[in-house]
């Protein structure tokens, strides 16, 4: 810390002039599309707060998939000592890293698929959430992508959160043994993408004034993937297995209305954005089953959701989960000017976990947001530096 203060690098050493107050911090959890191996395993680590949010849902959920979480997520790096662990000379590495890598590659690839990756983005989220409102950070406003939304009605208190994960993954289940299908980022406007759809294809989403997803059957999408590359329009296939939000989910939707009609939904306690209508979600709404029934099937309208929320031009945005995409959007939507900042560093990112958070959170303290010390540094809040130090 010292170093780091002597040399001033403004990378490491952050400054800010006193500004207006800010009007509050708001939740950006995201979809499906970023997630990867190894997400927030630093937090997993040190947050006791994560970790112990994260080890629920864990527990929760091994009834119902054929996976640990813990194992998708955090696969072991540390070979655990056990028979055939060491020969007499010592251990074998090249034994060591095979298993390591095969772990891994195992992780990767339930990672990929719908019944896993959905609950397991969503644990995260969820961890992350109780990890932010620890350190004193409660949103004036929320919204999620897809999945996010279910996070963000979790956080909320819509869904008490055993029967989110439960509802989560049995969604998820419902969706995986649906017929396959493909989804397509197209650059234009909500009206030009309508314009350019057939009967076998779906408007999936609005994320920004010229950024839609187009779902559908898989020939259906190639095909209007070739008619845009003919145009010079460059578009862009997500990683997705199937046609998410379009009439390709509607069989599953008895399925869904019948097991959310076993839980009790709640009131908001916190304000979020709704996907369906792209402005406050109001209880009545979204303590209907059939409200969740709509979310799967119809488009997510984020843009409208994120320009609801950016209409306070001091509103700070926090993206709470894997992934900068969201934060992104916002920017396109009315945030151009406000502060968006991340949670979880980029796959590629090799900087740790934590201290990724923790800039996030000092950028947030030197915009004006109060932190709960006592929360980040459980015993004792830090002293301000002396003449000795």
């Amino acid at each position: 810390a010292a170093a780091v203060l002597a040399a001033r690098d403004p990378q490491r050493v952050l400054t800010a002039a006193p500004g207006p107050a800010p009007g509050g911090v708001v939740f950006l959890f995201p979809g499906l599309g970023e997630q990867y191996v190894g997400m927030a395993r630093g937090l997993y680590r040190s947050e006791p707060v994560f970790r112990a949010a994260f080890d629920a849902a864990a527990d929760a959920l091994l009834p119902l998939l054929d996976a640990d979480l813990r194992d998708v997520v955090f696969p072991d790096t540390v070979e655990r000592e056990g028979p055939g662990a060491a020969s007499p000379g010592g251990i074998d590495l090249r034994a060591m890293l095979a298993r390591i890598k095969a772990q891994g590659e195992a992780a990767g690839g339930r990672l990929n698929r719908t019944d896993v990756a959905q609950p397991a983005v969503f644990a995260v989220e969820a961890a992350l959430a109780r990890l932010w409102l620890s350190w004193g950070v409660t949103p004036v406003g929320m919204i999620g992508h897809s999945l996010g939304e279910y996070a963000a009605a979790a956080t909320a208190g819509v869904l008490p959160f055993d029967a989110a994960l439960r509802v989560v993954a049995l969604r998820a289940r419902l969706i995986d043994a649906l017929p396959g299908g493909a989804m397509l980022a197209v650059p234009l406007s909500e009206e030009e993408t309508v314009a350019l759809l057939g009967p076998d294809l779906a408007l999936a989403a609005v994320n920004a004034p010229a950024a839609c997803v187009v779902s559908g059957p898989e020939p259906a999408v190639a095909a209007l993937e070739a008619r845009l590359e003919a145009r010079g329009i460059v578009s862009r296939r997500l990683p997705a297995t199937h046609a998410f939000h379009s009439p390709m989910m509607q069989p599953a939707a008895a399925a869904l209305a019948d097991l959310l009609s076993d839980v009790e939904l709640g009131a908001p306690s916190l304000p979020f954005v709704s996907n369906v209508t792209g402005t406050w979600a109001a209880a009545g709404e979204v303590r209907d089953p059939a409200y969740w029934v709509r979310h799967m099937v119809q488009p997510v309208r984020f843009a409208d959701g994120v320009a609801e929320l950016a209409a306070d031009p001091t509103r700070i945005f926090v993206e709470v989960g894997p992934g900068q995409t969201l934060g992104a959007f916002a920017r396109q939507c009315g945030a151009s000017r406000q502060i968006v900042l991340p949670s979880i560093r980029q796959s590629y990112n090799k900087q740790p976990d934590t201290a990724f958070l923790l800039g996030s959170l000092g950028r947030l303290w030197l915009a004006g947001v109060p932190v709960a010390w006592d929360g980040l540094f459980p015993g004792g809040a830090p002293r301000p530096a002396g003449p000795d130090d």
